[in-house]
C-alpha cells in the first residue's frame, strides 16, 4: 500500500497533467519556502494558478463536510505568503492576476474548489 506520501505526489502529477493538457504551463511543484509549499503554479495567457492538492478517499470527503473545508483559513494563509515570496523572487510574472484554489482527489474524481472558472471539467476517469 502506498504511503501517503506517495499518494499525494500521485494525485499532484494527476492534477498537474489535467491542468496541462488544457494549456496551462508548469511554473512550479512543490516549491517549498519558510511558510511551507505551494503544490502547483502554473501559467496561461496572464494568469497565475496556485493549486493546493489533497487526496482523500469518499469517507474522508464526509469526514471533513465537504470538500472545500480541506483547506484551512491557515493554511491559504500560508499560501499566501509562500506565493508573496515567490513573487519577490521572479518579479517578471507580477502582472498576472492570479487565481487560487484546491484540487480534491477522491477515487477517479478530481472535485475543483475556486478553480471553476480556471478548468475545463475532465472526463470522469483518466487513468
Amino acid at each position: 500500500m502506498p504511503s501517503s506520501g506517495e499518494r499525494g505526489l500521485a494525485a499532484e502529477h494527476r492534477v498537474a497533467t489535467v491542468l496541462v493538457e488544457q494549456g496551462w504551463e508548469m511554473l512550479e511543484h512543490r516549491w517549498h519556502c519558510r511558510h511551507g509549499e505551494m503544490d502547483l503554479l502554473l501559467h496561461r495567457n496572464g494568469q497565475l494558478l496556485i493549486v493546493e492538492v489533497k487526496c482523500r478517499n469518499t469517507a474522508g470527503l464526509a469526514f471533513v463536510g465537504g470538500p472545500g473545508n480541506c483547506l484551512s483559513w491557515q493554511q491559504q494563509r500560508r499560501l499566501g505568503q509562500a506565493f508573496g515570496l515567490w513573487l519577490q523572487e521572479a518579479p517578471q510574472w507580477s502582472h498576472c492576476e492570479v487565481t487560487m484554489g484546491l484540487a480534491v482527489v477522491c477515487g477517479q474524481q478530481i472535485i475543483w474548489v475556486g478553480l471553476e472558472n480556471a478548468v475545463t471539467q475532465p472526463p470522469p476517469h483518466l487513468d
